[in-house]
């Protein structure tokens, strides 16, 4: 069965959506993260990556240490990240919803955004 994780990514300050920009989904481990998927959010700041147990299973792994970081539309800058607040053993189905600080924005604005900085 497949592993889903959705959320939305917002601007903190006003809780605007943020679209177009790019969500990479992790898996947290000791030596070296697991790359899960990707996914651009959409007009409301959704965004939804798919995976499943093969890319993160090790020996003692059954299930995912998560966090997303969100990088700008050109996936250049790093824009934010939930790493500090990693979802040990995860369910199949995991929300993480993101909040970029607009000083962050200021200098990657996302490809479609609506609205002032």
């Amino acid at each position: 069965m497949p592993f889903r994780i959705q959320g939305t990514v917002v601007e903190d300050e006003s809780s605007r959506a943020l679209e177009g920009l790019l969500v990479r989904a992790y898996d947290k481990d000791v030596l070296r993260d697991d790359f899960l998927g990707e996914a651009r959010t959409d007009a409301g700041g959704r965004f939804e990556v798919v995976f499943t147990e093969v890319q993160f299973m090790d020996l003692h792994e059954t299930r995912p240490d998560l966090y997303v970081r969100v990088f700008d539309a050109s996936g250049a800058t790093l824009l934010g990240t939930t790493e500090d607040r990693v979802r040990k053993n995860a369910e199949l189905k995991e929300r993480i919803d993101v909040r970029i600080p607009r000083t962050r924005l200021a200098h990657s604005r996302p490809a479609h955004w609506r609205g002032p900085l």
